[in-house]
C-alpha cells in the first residue's frame, strides 16, 4: 500500500463526480428513532399472537406480507418497501399498514439528519427523505415464531454506536436488491450466507443469484456483495475480505457458498457509493490481482434513475496498468 490508512483517508476525495455525497454514505449521517405518541409496544408472544388473531383474514394476510418484507429487508426505507410490495398492494396501502404496525411495536422508523446541517433555530434539519424502517419488538417476536430458523435482525441490535452506519448500509444495499428485483434479474437473495462450509468464516453481506440453468447453457452466476462505508476503514475491510476469498479459492478452486453449486461462477462485487471511492480501492488494493473476478457497483451511476446493469466497473488492462472501466451486464 502506498500510504497508511490515515493518509489515504485525508488525501482522497470521495464525493460523487458532481461534488455531492449520498446521505446513505455520508460521514455526518445520524438517525433518531421516532416512537409514536403513547407508545406501548407488544413485547410478549401471547399478546402478539392475540393481536394478530384479532385481525380479519384479509388484514392479516396484508399485514403479515408487509411485516415479512420488512423482516427480509433488515432495514429499508419506505419508498423501497412500497416498490417491493407494488405488485400486491398500492403505495398508500403499504404506508397505511406500516403506520398501524408501527403503533403496535411491530416495526420502527427513524428520522435522518446530517450532524452538521442546522436550521435557523439551531436544530438539526430533517432531511425529509423516505424514513428507514426495521422490525420492532413485536414484529421480531412474531416473525421469529412464524418463521423459525430464518434470520431476522433483533430490534436491540440497533441500539449501539454503529446503528447509523448499519442503517446506511442496509438501505443502500436494499436499493441494489430492489433495482435488480424490479428488472427481474435477481433470482435469489440471501443476507450473510455461509461460505467455505464453515460458520466460523466471517460472512459476506449478501449473495445474489442471477441467470438461468437452461438445457443448452447454464448462465447462472453468484454475486458476493461487500459494502464500503465512509464511517469505516473500508480499505482494510476490503483487503481482509478479498484475502479470505483468495484463501478459499486457492483451497477449493472456487469460493464455496452455501446452497450454490461449487462450479458456479462466483463474482465478488464491492458496493461503493461513488466512482472516486472505487478508484481509491483499486489503486490501493489492485482488484486485478485476485484469482476470481472482482467488480465494483457504483451507487452514483444508478441511484438517479439510470439502469443498474450499466453501473458496474471492473479492472481492465491498458498498456502496463489496470484501470477501472465501466462495463455493462448483458442480462
Amino acid at each position: 500500500m502506498k500510504n497508511n490508512h490515515l493518509e489515504v483517508f485525508q488525501n482522497f476525495n470521495y464525493s460523487r463526480e458532481d461534488g455531492t455525497y449520498s446521505i446513505w454514505d455520508h460521514q455526518n449521517f445520524i438517525t433518531e428513532l421516532k416512537l409514536p405518541a403513547n407508545y406501548k409496544p407488544l413485547v410478549k408472544l401471547n399478546t402478539v399472537l392475540e393481536e394478530m388473531y384479532s385481525w380479519t383474514e384479509q388484514l392479516s394476510k396484508e399485514r403479515l406480507t408487509v411485516l415479512k418484507i420488512i423482516g427480509d429487508a433488515v432495514c429499508a426505507n419506505e419508498d423501497q418497501l412500497r416498490r417491493y410490495l407494488s405488485s400486491v398492494m398500492s403505495y398508500s396501502a403499504t404506508s397505511s399498514h406500516i403506520t398501524f404496525l408501527r403503533n403496535k411495536g411491530f416495526v420502527q422508523r427513524y428520522k435522518c439528519y446530517l450532524d452538521t446541517l442546522i436550521d435557523d433555530n439551531g436544530e438539526r434539519k430533517d432531511l425529509g427523505n423516505p424514513a428507514p424502517i426495521n422490525l420492532g419488538p413485536a414484529g421480531y417476536i412474531l416473525l421469529s415464531y412464524l418463521y423459525s430458523g430464518s434470520f431476522f435482525m433483533p430490534p436491540d441490535a440497533w441500539i449501539d454506536r454503529n446503528a447509523d452506519a448499519t442503517i446506511q448500509r442496509f438501505v443502500a444495499m436494499n436499493e441494489i436488491r430492489c433495482c435488480f428485483a424490479e428488472k427481474g434479474i435477481a433470482k435469489k437473495w440471501k443476507w450473510y450466507p455461509t461460505i467455505g462450509g464453515q460458520r466460523s468464516y466471517k460472512k459476506p453481506l449478501a449473495v445474489m443469484e442471477i441467470g438461468e440453468d437452461a438445457d443448452e447453457v447454464d448462465s447462472r452466476a453468484w454475486f458476493l456483495f461487500e459494502r464500503a462505508q465512509l464511517k469505516q476503514n473500508f480499505l482494510g475491510f476490503f483487503k481482509d475480505r478479498l484475502n479470505l476469498y483468495r484463501h478459499l479459492h486457492e483451497n477449493n478452486g472456487n469460493i464455496p457458498i452455501s446452497d450454490s453449486p461449487d462450479d458456479g461462477q462466483k463474482i465478488v462485487v464491492l458496493s461503493c457509493s461513488t466512482f472516486n471511492i472505487a478508484k481509491v480501492v483499486h489503486e490501493e488494493i489492485g482488484l486485478h490481482k485476485f484469482p476470481f473476478p472482482v467488480w465494483v457497483l457504483i451507487d452514483e451511476w444508478f441511484d438517479t434513475g439510470d439502469i443498474i446493469t450499466q453501473a458496474f466497473a471492473a479492472p481492465q488492462k491498458g498498456g502496463n496498468t489496470y484501470e477501472l472501466k465501466r462495463l455493462k451486464l448483458n442480462i
